[in-house]
């Protein structure tokens, strides 16, 4: 199986069957056992989310995308990609495919024009700003289900809305983990070593992006928390309501229930007894729909 090469000297992707020397490789978990030495280090990947001894640095590392979910739409989803480097000249990337697409394609796409040496950190910083923008993508996703929810209070929005908050919540930690990880190889690596400055440069950038997804979902979550409390409020108004409308069809049918038991009743020769009642019913009716329509409860 062939990996994917980006030959710097072309400034293209190529394949080769070789991940020994220096450049940029890309390669899925189910091509890595082929290439000598990556098969030891997906299975050491698997149990250690960090490795780090001289100029070689192995990290596995959270990464956030968006997908299409039939039944709930945008949902966010958390990959994981490995990164070995073991000197300035090589880097390889081990990762799903869709995760691999969008590095060939966004992330790496101008690297023709950087240097060898800042692969690692370009790298580490698109794997934090991933998590910012699909937050992003998910607070308008969230936004856009709350507006829908003011005209039709359906279970869709509702279990959408439910899936998205959890997807913000896994998010946060997700890019937490990112920071420790970091955390922990910046205190690993010698001062000296060539990674150290990007190590640095990208712990910094990864507080910086938790700060301001941690704000993007508190807000939110301040948001949310508000409008539903307004639904429960307006659901306790509408349970009042219906507890006195039910209160008053009692009485009706506290007159209809003793015909069953051949009672005599007052009225009973009264031979429009029962449009009486009939009309009690539906002008009750009618007047909590107007009361109901007139405070807004069909508009909720």
């Amino acid at each position: 199986m062939t990996a994917r090469y980006f030959d710097m000297a072309l400034g293209d992707w190529n394949s080769s069957t070789s991940c020994a020397g220096p450049g940029l490789f890309l390669l899925n978990p189910e091509q890595a056992p082929s290439c000598s030495g990556l098969g030891n280090l997906l299975r050491h990947s698997e149990d250690q989310r960090l490795y780090c001894e001289g100029e070689e640095i192995i990290l596995r590392l959270p990464v956030a995308l968006l997908e299409e979910d039939a039944r709930f739409g945008t949902v966010a989803r958390v990959s994981h990609l490995i990164v070995q480097h073991d000197s300035p000249e090589r880097l390889v990337i081990i990762a799903e495919d869709a995760l691999l697409a969008t590095l060939q394609q966004d992330w790496l796409g101008s690297l023709q024009q950087n240097a060898r040496g800042d692969l690692l950190q370009r790298i580490l910083l698109n794997i934090i700003y991933s998590h910012e923008r699909v937050a992003r993508v998910l607070v308008d996703r969230l936004q856009e289900l709350r507006m829908a929810l003011k005209t039709a209070m359906g279970n869709r929005e509702l279990r959408e809305i439910v899936v998205l908050n959890r997807d913000l919540g896994e998010l946060v930690i997700a890019l937490r983990e990112t920071g420790l990880i970091l955390r922990d190889a910046l205190r690993a690596t010698p001062g000296d070593a060539s990674t150290y400055p990007l190590l640095d440069a990208a712990l910094r950038e990864q507080r910086r992006m938790e700060d301001v997804v941690n704000l993007v979902y508190e807000r939110y979550l301040t948001v949310t928390n508000a409008y539903n409390g307004i639904i429960q409020n307006n659901a306790h108004t509408v349970m009042k309501v219906m507890t006195v409308w039910l209160a008053l069809l009692m009485m009706p049918i506290a007159f209809i229930m003793p015909f069953h038991m051949m009672t005599i009743l007052p009225l009973e020769h009264w031979h429009y007894l029962w449009f009486g009642l009939l009309a009690y019913v539906f002008g009750a009716t009618l007047m909590f729909a107007i009361w109901a329509r007139k405070h807004g409860f069909f508009a909720m």
